[in-house]
């Protein structure tokens, strides 16, 4: 019986009954792969060929998912998958173990690893947190103009006394003048009203202060007895991974995106969480890159938009004219719709239902794809430096600046159609240790010109060379100094990312092409600022989400051959704040080989400096 038979005959059962899967029954024992089919929340069993053979899109929702870099790409040939495959999925369930630096990154979806949806549900069902969210006082926070950011102690003590001085002054002032209210103070003259609006601007931010760490105690990210009104260490640690866990580019500080964030419903900060986890798996499963980014339209999903200003990053650039529209959004909205999730309570309720069922794909219908998209697709990148462009600012000429930016295009019979356009960084001046151990600053360039991606290499390992000094290896970890491994890796903070591609260079023989590599990657990154304003030692650095979200479809859309674990001995020796090291590692990441390769076209800045020097 196909699936649409099976469909229409189920169409009763449907409308008296709950969105809960049916059991895979005898019917379906003899499938390859049963699944369960989604329309508008209602669901039946099914076969993965028949749901195909429909035009459905098969997508896994299980939380021992990864993305397909990191599973499918290798299993699907019939390959063993990368061994950080199971490290991603117990950092995606938060099962960090022993690993006390992902314990304390905690909520790790802003450095690629989306939480599972165990998590997600788990967040959902705490009751005891929305409610205590609720009850804050936090209007505060819709006045405040500025910024605010961490303060050293002498600082934070000196505003605190300055915040006492105002209050008693303004107490002053409405004794002797006899008022009930501070606010009458500003009709009396200039002095009164100097002074009630100094008192109400120190006082706007002590509020607004208390008001973010109320929230943080609801998260359970900032201990309820951190003393209340002083932005120190311990509240701006805690803010900084409440940050990541609601997709926000920032470091700590109580910046606008924040505040946002701050004043949501917690209900409503989950709902757009589990949409950003179906958004990956979506665009993971159903190889698409289009996220309105060349344009500079991306879209929303159930009337929401997921990302933050930074995350929709134009880098300076017009549109494209010929820039692909974002197919991501819509085909996430589609799959939300046929899971039935419309708000917070239809999603959780479908939730628990997926995570009660037995392991099995889902199968939803999505926006068709897009003529281009094939198998074996016509692809190139561009990678354009920074500079400025001159632009007409009424009756002149002024010189905007713009960040380096990836381009990737896919070519039809007709035209060539930008797919993404997405910040990245290029070389810049930085410290390099000499052969005889001193340290100068040399400027790492990027390469120019035509190059092709022909290796991609899943959870990559950065071989530090000699050249980079031992301080650059060495942080403060639990409060005292270590080699820091994770920037080795494999991991989200490895200095390459989750997902590498090597610039190659291709030299013709004549009776053979040589591919040279000049130490330029393209890569993901956990440095998230230096891709919006800074600069790399030469490498193209991108989000580690949209490295993996290249990645996938670049494996999706392309032939390649998987060549599995690049066996290679690294071992190097630190030293330095009293301490010795051995860093050492015996793979540099899990090789796929795309064939052909991908042409890549490193172009200088048309103003202002270029990549290479």
């Amino acid at each position: 019986m196909s699936i649409l038979i099976r469909l229409a005959a189920a169409a009763a059962f449907w409308a008296s009954s709950p969105a809960t899967p049916e059991p895979i029954d005898a019917t379906h024992a003899a499938c390859s792969t049963p699944v369960r089919v989604y329309e508008a929340g209602r669901v039946v069993a099914g076969c993965a060929e028949q749901a195909r053979a429909a035009g459905l899109t098969l997508i896994d929702l299980d939380d021992d998912w990864a993305p397909y870099p990191l599973a499918g790409a290798a299993s699907e040939r019939g390959q063993t998958p990368p061994a950080y495959r199971d490290t991603y999925v117990q950092l995606a369930d938060e099962r960090f173990g022993d690993d006390a630096l992902a314990a304390a990154d905690r909520h790790l979806e802003l450095y690629g690893v989306e939480p599972s949806l165990r998590v997600v549900l788990a967040a959902m069902d705490d009751e005891a947190r929305h409610a205590c969210h609720d009850q804050v006082e936090d209007e505060s926070l819709t006045s405040l103009a500025r910024t605010l950011r961490m303060e050293e102690p002498a600082r934070a003590a000196a505003r605190v006394r300055d915040l006492e001085r105002r209050r008693v002054r303004v107490d002053m002032l409405l004794r002797h003048h006899g008022l009930a209210a501070p606010e009458q103070l500003a009709a009396l003259g200039e002095g009164e009203a100097r002074a009630l609006e100094q008192y109400q601007q120190a006082e706007a931010v002590d509020r607004a202060i208390r008001a973010a760490q109320a929230h943080l105690v609801c998260e359970r990210l900032l201990p309820a007895k951190t003393r209340r009104g002083v932005f120190g260490s311990e509240t701006a640690r805690a803010l900084a991974v409440y940050q990541r866990r609601h997709w926000i580019v920032a470091a700590g500080e109580l910046d606008g995106d924040t505040q946002a964030a701050l004043l949501a419903d917690s209900r409503e900060l989950d709902l757009r969480l589990a949409l950003r986890v179906l958004r990956q798996r979506v665009a993971d499963a159903a190889g698409l890159i289009e996220d309105g980014s060349a344009r500079g339209e991306w879209g929303t999903v159930l009337g929401r938009r997921l990302d933050p200003a930074e995350l929709r990053f134009d880098a300076g650039y017009a549109p494209l004219a010929d820039g692909a529209a974002d197919l991501v959004s819509p085909a996430t909205e589609a799959a939300a719709r046929a899971l039935g999730w419309h708000d917070f309570a239809s999603t959780r309720d479908s939730l628990r239902a997926l995570l009660d069922a037995a392991p099995t794909p889902i199968a939803v219908r999505l926006p068709r794809p897009p003529a281009y998209h094939r198998s074996a697709m016509a692809l190139r990148a561009v990678i354009h430096c920074s500079g400025a462009a001159r632009e007409e600012d009424g009756d002149s000429q002024v010189a905007r600046p713009r960040r380096p930016v990836l381009e990737l295009y896919a070519r039809t019979e007709e035209r060539e159609i930008a797919l993404v356009r997405w910040p990245t960084t290029l070389g810049g001046w930085k410290p390099e240790r000499l052969a005889d151990g001193a340290i100068v600053r040399r400027h790492k360039a990027s390469d120019v010109g035509p190059r092709v991606w022909r290796d991609l290499v899943a959870a990559p390992v950065w071989f530090a060379p000699a050249s980079t000094p031992d301080d650059e290896l060495l942080g403060v970890r639990d409060g005292r100094w270590t080699v820091k491994e994770d920037l080795v890796g494999p991991g989200y903070r490895s200095a390459y990312g989750l997902m590498m591609l090597v610039h190659h260079e291709q030299v013709d023989h004549g009776d053979h092409v040589h591919m040279l590599d000049h130490g330029i990657r393209t890569h993901g990154s956990v440095s998230y600022r230096s891709i919006l304003s800074g600069d790399s030692h030469g490498c193209h650095r991108l989000y580690n989400h949209q490295a993996l979200l290249l990645a996938a479809f670049l494996l999706r859309h392309r032939d390649y051959a998987v060549r599995g674990p690049i066996e290679e001995t690294y071992v190097r020796r630190v030293a330095g704040h009293g301490g010795r090291w051995v860093v050492a590692r015996d793979q540099r990441g899990y090789l796929y080989e795309l064939t052909p390769p991908v042409p890549v076209d490193v172009r200088a800045g048309s103003v202002g400096r270029a990549c290479a020097r």
